[in-house]
């Protein structure tokens, strides 16, 4: 894990609501700088640390896909509350032609983002243009990100 209190209870919240498909953990980067991909059931946290970049974001994914852990309509909360780099925007599109992120069936796709301020706002603003099929939200309180994306789960 990334070391945060919360990301144990995130997972134990999405084990309560998802069923058991898949669970793992995919870390691209540096010690400082890195990106951790970490997935349980149909929920996949993001977690940007400091300088890492989204060309980190891409090779996780792209490990992701590979092992069979990503999906194309998973629900994604991106914690960037550590994140101070830059944003790469040919990376992003690289992110984009990796796969039809959005297009498989239910649950609808949702991506929260969780920051520290609101300069992700126009970077959200983007990435729904850029992945139309999925909903994107900016949050500033994990829970709260968490509990929009948990009301995607189908009922059980």
């Amino acid at each position: 894990m990334t070391g945060r209190d919360g990301d144990d209870s995130d997972f134990a919240q999405a084990e309560q609501a998802n069923d058991n498909r898949s669970a793992g953990k995919i870390v691209s980067g540096s010690a400082g700088n890195r990106v951790t991909l970490s997935v349980s059931g149909d929920l996949m946290v993001i977690t940007v640390e400091n300088e890492a970049g989204l060309r980190d974001v891409r090779a996780c994914l792209q490990e992701g896909l590979a092992q069979g852990l990503v999906r194309t309509n998973m629900l994604t909360l991106v914690d960037a509350t550590r994140f101070y780099g830059i944003i790469e925007w040919e990376a992003l599109y690289d992110i984009l032609r990796l796969a039809p992120w959005g297009s498989a069936p239910s649950p609808e796709s949702r991506v929260a983002y969780v920051a520290r301020d609101g300069f992700f706002f126009q970077l959200v603003k983007i990435a729904a243009s850029i992945f139309p099929m999925a909903s994107h939200r900016l949050f500033k309180d994990r829970a709260e990100a968490l509990d929009w994306l948990m009301e995607a789960q189908p009922s059980v």
